[in-house]
C-alpha cells in the first residue's frame, strides 16, 4: 500500500480519440508529474507511451514532427476497455502517444501530482 498524496495537477484534462494508428506526440502539462489516463472505449484496449524529454524545445520539436516513441499494440502501457490508472511521469517536459485495438473511444488525459 502506498501513503502518496494525489491531487489534481493545474492545466487542462485532454483527449485523444483511439486509433488502430499511432497518434501523434500530445505535450503533456509540464507542472504535471503524473497522469490519469481513462480508457472510455467498452471494447477497445489502449496502449500509451510516454516520452520524457530533457528540454522544453525538444519536446515542442517532438509534437511538431511527430516524435515520441510510438507504440505498438503489443507494446507500451494497456490501458483496458472502461479503465483508468494513474502513471508517474515525473517532474518536465513530456509526450504521450497512444494505439488502441479499434478507433473506438478516447483516452482522456488528466494531469495530477503524486507527492
Amino acid at each position: 500500500m502506498s501513503n502518496a498524496v494525489f491531487s489534481p495537477a493545474w492545466g487542462s484534462t485532454q483527449s485523444i480519440a483511439n486509433s488502430a494508428t499511432a497518434t501523434a506526440a500530445t505535450l503533456l502539462p509540464r507542472n504535471a508529474n503524473a497522469i490519469i489516463l481513462t480508457n472510455t472505449s467498452a471494447t477497445a484496449r489502449t496502449h500509451v507511451i510516454v516520452t520524457i524529454y530533457t528540454s522544453d524545445s525538444d519536446a515542442a520539436a517532438a509534437v511538431a514532427g511527430g516524435g515520441g516513441n510510438a507504440p505498438t499494440t503489443s507494446s507500451g502501457l494497456p490501458i483496458l476497455p472502461n479503465q483508468q490508472v494513474a502513471v508517474y511521469c515525473g517532474p518536465g517536459p513530456s509526450v504521450i502517444r497512444t494505439i488502441a485495438t479499434a478507433a473506438d473511444g478516447n483516452i482522456i488525459i488528466t494531469p495530477a501530482n503524486v507527492s
